[in-house]
């Protein structure tokens, strides 16, 4: 068996890991293989006590192999302490799609995040992104002032609507 992974090996020689591989096989030298670590109860008792990076250190291992590991067992990063989520309330969804979702989010005391994936949920649509045929009639039959009042918008996303769309101003 290989004694370095052949990566590491090319990194040494400066060479390319192609170059490495294709000489390892042609003196049919093995695949290198690392041994693989077997976690034992003291290894898994580090995941809680100590950041990734210095777990991967003391046990010789990648940052991203002890990440997985915690997060298969499931436990919190040192330091941090899971936030219980509040349910949503009957009134909080009443709420939903009727402003932006920032906006929702800053009134609620919620995450932005939750609050798009609660809209998203229950099959809203935010009320920000999305023109309907129904908003874009009334462009250019009165001021945008006007329409941004009725719909909820600010006059600047009236006004880049129809100017989009080659509706000249109303009035």
């Amino acid at each position: 068996m290989g004694t370095m992974p052949d990566r590491q090996l090319a990194r040494r020689l400066n060479r390319s890991v192609n170059s490495v591989a294709a000489r390892r096989r042609a003196r049919h030298i093995p695949v290198f293989k690392a041994k693989r670590r077997l976690w034992t109860p003291a290894d898994d008792k580090l995941l809680s006590e100590r950041p990734d990076d210095q777990v991967g250190m003391l046990l010789g291992m990648s940052r991203l192999a002890v990440k997985r590991r915690r997060l298969r067992l499931g436990i919190l990063r040192p330091g941090r302490e899971y936030v219980r989520l509040r349910p949503w309330q009957p009134t909080e969804d009443a709420l939903l799609g009727t402003v932006s979702d920032s906006e929702l989010a800053r009134r609620l005391g919620r995450r932005i995040y939750s609050v798009r994936q609660r809209r998203i949920q229950l099959g809203l649509r935010s009320p920000c992104w999305h023109w309907t045929a129904e908003d874009d009639a009334l462009l250019g039959k009165m001021t945008d002032n006007a329409v941004a009042q009725r719909l909820g918008r600010t006059v600047r996303a009236v006004a880049t609507r129809r100017q989009r769309l080659g509706i000249p101003a109303g009035g």
